[in-house]
């Protein structure tokens, strides 16, 4: 599938049911789901979708079941971060010859030295055949990348497309964007800075955030040269968003939300604290309090 890899993408968390299997059932559930919230694209196998607990053979699984799902409906981009050039390489081919519509990749997990960054990507993913996105996400990889790292590793591969998630990120964008004009940049995080993300740049979010409507219509109002309204969206859903993008906890949150809306059939986590009894009651707490009611239909966004 053949598509412009810009706007909201939805980055898609890899659905348990209650005894800890892979549930491809709400793999089915959820791309049907964000297809009618109107997301541009997914990713798959990212960080949140735990993908250090998946067993290859689990991986594949999942890999193809999403791609399935998506076919003919929405681009997919699929994780291919691993620690060595030869394993992303291999995924990077796996997931192509499956109908991937772009790869993403991640430095080395703790690479010491950033000089090495564009040979890594050269030898992962110089010969990819689809779009590459360079992921920068220290959380997840222990690597600080530098603007420079960043230029030789989308250099090494060809690429234009950069999902940044280093802190703070609205001046890291830019700095980018000064250093190399007309790269597609997208935020990440959860959406927690989207709006200051766009204010300096970005061409949109790619994110699993568990309502991504609120995200898509921030960036039309910037698309529309409406920052005023897009700062109004921005502000009301806010408590929301920076209650779901919190640190550890936040996948269990969101996949939490995610079943509230009926998207996946279990929250269940496997590397990461699902919500206790306190969180669901703030989970119910921050939902009133903005306005949200999780459920099928999309978001009826507004200021």
């Amino acid at each position: 599938m053949s598509a412009s890899i810009t706007g909201t993408w939805f980055i898609c968390p890899t659905p348990f049911d209650a005894h800890g299997a892979v549930d491809h059932d709400s793999i089915r559930t959820l791309v049907d789901a964000v297809v009618t919230w109107g997301v541009d694209g997914v990713t798959i196998l990212g960080v949140m979708a735990e993908p250090s607990t998946l067993s290859d053979a689990e991986r594949a699984d999942v890999q193809k079941s999403y791609l399935e799902s998506a076919a003919g409906r929405i681009p997919v981009a699929v994780g291919c971060s691993a620690p060595s050039a030869a394993v992303t390489e291999a995924r990077i081919e796996s997931a192509t010859a499956a109908g991937a519509a772009a790869v993403m990749v991640a430095a080395p997990t703790l690479a010491r030295d950033t000089d090495q960054i564009g040979s890594f990507f050269r030898a992962a993913a110089g010969g990819a055949g689809v779009p590459v996105i360079v992921q920068d996400e220290p959380a997840a990889t222990g690597v600080v990348m530098p603007v420079s790292a960043l230029i030789a590793a989308l250099d090494a591969c060809a690429a234009c497309i950069v999902k940044l998630e280093d802190p703070p990120t609205p001046p890291k964008i830019a700095r980018l964007l000064r250093a190399r004009s007309g790269l597609t940049v997208f935020g990440g995080l959860g959406g927690v800075s989207s709006f200051w993300e766009l204010h300096r740049g970005a061409a949109g979010t790619m994110t699993g955030f568990a309502f991504p409507e609120i995200l898509r219509e921030i960036r039309l109002r910037f698309e529309a040269n409406d920052e005023k309204c897009a700062a109004a969206v921005f502000d009301r859903y806010l408590p929301y968003i920076v209650y779901e993008g919190q640190p550890i906890v936040g996948l269990g949150i969101r996949k939490e939300v995610l079943r509230r809306r009926g998207a996946i059939a279990c929250a269940q986590t496997r590397g990461a604290p699902m919500p206790g009894e306190d969180a669901m009651a703030e989970i119910d707490d921050v939902l009133a309090r903005t306005g949200l009611h999780p459920d099928r239909e999309p978001l009826v966004v507004s200021a």
